[in-house]
């Protein structure tokens, strides 16, 4: 079976080009390229479901303050544990849905109000110990939300 190579002008030759062909990618980079590296694949992330209530247009606040259970035509994702432990939020179903009353807007918000923010930490902490152990959690987050010290595992 015999191959054949593009030269630097376009033509087609059997024999293999002794140095790489300069080529122009996106962005007029020049490229060496004799035999293409292949891609690597990104770690599929894992998108669990909420550990703490079902995607039934509910807000978790507003059942769990004011035993509202009117279902809202929009709610927001929010994810428990943000900033660093945001993947891990999203890997462990460490999220809840909010109106936008209780999710940005207004006084209640969760980005506006600390303690409704540690009221859904809480209740998160205390659904994922139900299968899980403390050391577990501590691990995984590295904080305990449930006791008063609000104390930390040695990251």
């Amino acid at each position: 079976m015999r191959k054949a190579f593009r030269t630097k002008n376009g033509k087609i030759s059997a024999k293999m080009p002794e140095k790489p062909i300069n080529t122009e990618c996106e962005g007029n980079l020049k490229m060496d390229i004799m035999f293409p590296k292949q891609g690597r694949k990104k770690k599929r992330k894992r998108h669990r479901a909420s550990i703490l209530h079902a995607k039934d247009g509910m807000c978790y606040l507003c059942m769990r303050l004011n035993q509202d259970c009117r279902t809202n035509k929009t709610l927001h994702e929010h994810h428990v544990y943000g900033g660093a432990n945001r993947a891990i939020s999203e890997a462990e179903g460490f999220k809840v849905y909010l109106c936008l009353a209780h999710h940005i807007d207004g006084p209640e918000a969760v980005h506006n109000n600390q303690k409704n923010m540690r009221l859904i930490q809480e209740d998160c902490q205390k659904a994922y110990e139900k299968t899980h152990t403390r050391q577990q959690f501590m691990e995984l987050v590295g904080r305990n939300y449930l006791e008063g010290d609000g104390e930390s595992y040695g990251h």
